[in-house]
């Protein structure tokens, strides 16, 4: 699926990523952006499931082509991302650098970092990949052997159930660590999941549901951008409650229903390379960070360095694709049954 409008949402939540990282550190819109990633790749990857269940191949067959094409999109890159770091890691001297590679390269950086700590920053953003991962290892199976009837229950319980672990590890102290753990962010991954099946029955969300959702996206912005309320409200009852206006966007852009300027050349294409953006950004500031004393320019957050990287992570993006990104994916479509990259 290959659709304008989500390239667009795509774009949105790179920029508020990049916002959060290079410009204010406080905000959470860069977190916001990092859940509609999660709910577009739910969306995305349970729509490409449910079209693959539909057809004649064999569960053994749809899961092979499923797992090629994912590390076709995914592996290039990012571990083309790593080895530079090895080669670099000399010169870096970032802290725990070595100690973190293995973990790394078999996507376990949510675990490494809920572990021990926050470093090395520049390799922080893996976790969200490593999430990915993680979901694609378990969802084909899940898609293939659940009954259809009993689809939305399940996605219901993962929601509920995060929740739940939100609650537990809110009254456990344990905030930072839960938060990078898989299990924060199924509920995401699930809504997007949702979304999709309901949109194989042609459903469309009710008017008040919309209008709840406006509302709702607007007064969980405000609060979070304009005060300081606490775990418990932030983490635990926004997080929840503003699944309903990412869901809501993601609804309406699959259906081209948001602002045109989303199906803009500029600004689809920023996000049909927003993966290969997100993964270079970190690793490109902490570059220019060491050798900011050399070429006299200050790299510390703000509007100059916002500009500055994410147009360097953007243009690295446009090369990895064009160079690496686009080949993998050709190759990995000579499988049998041919669908464009999520």
């Amino acid at each position: 699926m290959r659709k304008p409008q989500l390239d667009g949402l795509r774009s949105i939540a790179l920029l508020s990523v990049f916002y959060s990282h290079f410009w204010e550190e406080s905000s959470d819109l860069g977190h916001v952006g990092v859940r509609l990633f999660f709910v577009l790749s739910g969306f995305l990857i349970t729509n490409i499931l449910l079209e693959a269940r539909s057809g004649d191949e064999n569960a053994a067959a749809t899961i092979a082509r499923f797992f090629i094409r994912r590390a076709a999109r995914i592996w290039p890159p990012y571990f083309f991302m790593l080895g530079c770091f090895v080669l670099l890691a000399h010169w870096l001297h970032f802290k725990m650098m070595r100690e973190s590679l293995p973990w790394h390269a078999l996507f376990l950086s949510n675990f490494w970092y809920a572990l021990h700590g926050p470093e090395p920053w520049p390799l922080q953003h893996l976790w969200t990949l490593a999430v990915e991962e993680q979901f694609y290892l378990m969802w084909p199976f899940v898609i293939l052997a659940l009954p259809s009837r009993h689809f939305l229950k399940f996605s219901g319980a993962l929601i509920s159930c995060t929740l739940l672990y939100r609650i537990f590890a809110f009254a456990l102290g344990k905030v930072e660590i839960a938060n990078a753990l898989p299990f924060d962010s199924i509920d995401a991954l699930a809504a997007g999941a949702s979304l999709s099946f309901l949109s194989e029955k042609r459903w469309s969300p009710p008017r008040r549901l919309v209008w709840l959702s406006v509302a709702v996206g607007i007064s969980g912005l405000i609060i979070l951008t304009g005060f300081d309320l606490g775990d418990f409200v932030e983490w635990v009852i926004l997080e929840a409650a503003l699944l309903l206006p990412l869901v809501a966007l993601v609804v309406f852009a699959s259906k081209g229903l948001l602002p045109k300027i989303l199906e803009n050349k500029f600004v689809s294409g920023l996000g049909r390379i927003s993966y290969g953006a997100y993964l270079y950004h970190l690793p490109i500031w902490a570059v220019l960070l060491k050798l900011s004393d050399d070429i006299g320019f200050s790299f510390s957050r703000g509007l100059f360095t916002m500009v500055t990287v994410g147009s360097l992570s953007v243009l690295f993006a446009w090369a990895s694709w064009m160079l690496l990104e686009r080949h993998a994916i050709s190759w990995s479509n000579r499988w049998k049954g041919q669908s464009a990259p999520a």
